[in-house]
C-alpha cells in the first residue's frame, strides 16, 4: 500500500498560527513580498505572482513527499497569511535544514517571527531527523542577524560572494543552531506564559539528499 502524502502539523501560537500553505494564500503572499523593505537585504529575485505561486507549490509537493519544509504563518483570528516559516532545503544523509522565514512589514517587531520560529525549531528537533539548522543572512542585514542570535543561533563564518542578489554579488554570513545546544526544554517565547500546542502533527518522511 502506497505511503499517504505527508502534511505538516498546525502548530497554535499566541494569535497566530502555523499552518500548511495553500494555493489561496498566493495573493497575500505576493501582496507583502512586493514590500521592498521585505525583500531588499534578501536573495528574493524580482517578486511576481508566478513566483510566489510556485513557492506554494513546491512547499506542498515537498511535504506530500515527506520532505521538511515551509509553513504558513496565519493569524488566528481570520487565518490570513502575513509570512512563511521553515526550511528552504533538507539533508536527510547529513540531518541538516536550512532556515527561511520572511513577515509582512506591519507585524514586524511583535515577537510574532520569535515565536514562530522557536515552535519550528522544537517542532523539528523533536522529529529526531535533524542535528543541526542553518541560516544564510545578507551581511547588511542586520534586523535578521540580531534576530538569530536571540533565537539562540552561532555566527560561524562569512561567504563571500555567496548569492547574487537581484543581479549583484552579495556577501552572506551562516548561522547555525544545533539539537544538542537545545537539549534542555526551552522556555517559552511567545511571552504568554504558556507553550506552542499542536494540532496535528507527522513526522517528515526521510527522502534523500535535497
Amino acid at each position: 500500500m502506497a505511503d499517504e502524502p505527508q502534511h505538516p502539523p498546525t502548530i497554535e501560537l499566541d494569535g497566530a498560527r502555523l499552518r500548511p500553505l495553500r494555493a489561496g494564500d498566493a495573493d497575500a503572499l505576493y501582496a507583502y513580498l512586493r514590500d521592498p523593505a521585505v525583500t531588499e537585504l534578501t536573495a528574493y529575485p524580482v517578486v511576481s505572482v508566478p513566483m510566489v505561486e510556485a513557492m506554494i507549490e513546491r512547499s506542498l509537493s515537498r511535504w506530500a513527499a515527506g520532505e521538511l519544509s515551509k509553513w504558513g504563518v496565519a493569524l488566528a483570528h481570520e487565518d490570513r497569511l502575513v509570512g512563511t516559516c521553515g526550511f528552504n532545503e533538507w539533508s536527510q544523509p547529513h540531518r541538516w535544514a536550512e532556515l527561511a522565514y520572511d513577515l509582512a512589514q506591519a507585524h514586524w517587531g511583535k515577537g510574532l517571527m520569535r515565536q514562530a520560529v522557536a515552535a519550528v525549531l522544537r517542532w523539528t528537533f523533536r522529529q529526531d531527523q535533524v542535528d543541526r539548522v542553518h541560516a544564510f543572512v545578507r551581511v547588511d542585514n542586520r534586523r535578521s542577524e540580531r534576530f538569530l542570535e536571540r533565537s539562540g543561533f552561532v555566527r560561524e563564518g562569512c561567504l563571500r560572494s555567496f548569492r547574487v542578489c537581484r543581479g549583484q554579488p552579495h556577501d552572506f554570513y551562516l548561522y547555525s543552531l544545533l539539537r544538542s545546544d537545545c537539549a534542555t526544554a526551552q522556555p517559552d517565547s511567545s511571552g504568554s506564559g504558556r507553550g506552542a500546542t499542536v494540532i496535528a502533527a507527522g513526522a517528515a518522511k526521510p527522502v534523500g539528499e535535497n
